[in-house]
């Protein structure tokens, strides 16, 4: 099965008052056997203005000054989306993510903010979630926190690139395999 994976990186914890700084794209096939990366993509974005929370670029490793150099505008990021789904056709592919509720809402700002229409698919699975179902099905420890890190060091995924929004998409592709093979 085709998934979309899809990651960002920002600026702080509100997409209301913060701004998304990079975008990874990650089309997969998958099934309990294989996991085959088929097409990627990783967009930088640039803004003119926006409340920058020093945390976040830390956490991140952004040095905005190199960033900006290589960053695109929010309209031409989501129109860069835009193509990524269309040359794929994914129009109806689902999204996946791992707390996809905090990347959907940057994205959806993202798309608001630079008067864009979205063509990503509404439907979406977030590892989070599952990694939750599986801890009450108890067949991964209820003990065990559900960020990305914990769950990644539970099934063996190298996380040392993480917080990268393309290495995160590889990250969360893994764990979602491993998680299909339970």
């Amino acid at each position: 099965m085709k998934r979309l994976v899809i990651d960002t990186e920002t600026t702080g914890l509100s997409p209301r008052y913060n701004k998304t700084l990079t975008v990874g794209l990650l089309l997969i096939q998958t099934n309990e056997k294989q996991l085959q990366i088929l097409d990627k993509g990783h967009i930088f974005i640039k803004h003119e203005s926006g409340n920058v929370n020093p945390t976040a670029l830390k956490i991140n490793k952004i040095n905005i000054e190199e960033h900006n150099k290589i960053a695109i505008s929010p309209a031409n990021a989501c129109n860069s989306i835009n193509t990524f789904i269309g040359k794929n056709n994914l129009q109806t592919t689902t999204l996946l993510g791992h707390n996809f509720h905090f990347d959907k809402g940057f994205l959806r700002e993202l798309f608001d903010q630079s008067n864009c229409k979205s063509e990503l698919h509404t439907e979406h699975l977030d590892t989070m979630y599952l990694w939750r179902q599986l801890q009450k099905e108890r067949v991964v420890p209820q003990h065990l926190r559900s960020n990305l890190e914990t769950v990644a060091t539970y099934f063996d995924i190298d996380y040392t690139k993480a917080h990268d929004a393309l290495a995160d998409c590889h990250i969360t592709a893994e764990v979602y395999h491993k998680m299909l093979k339970l």
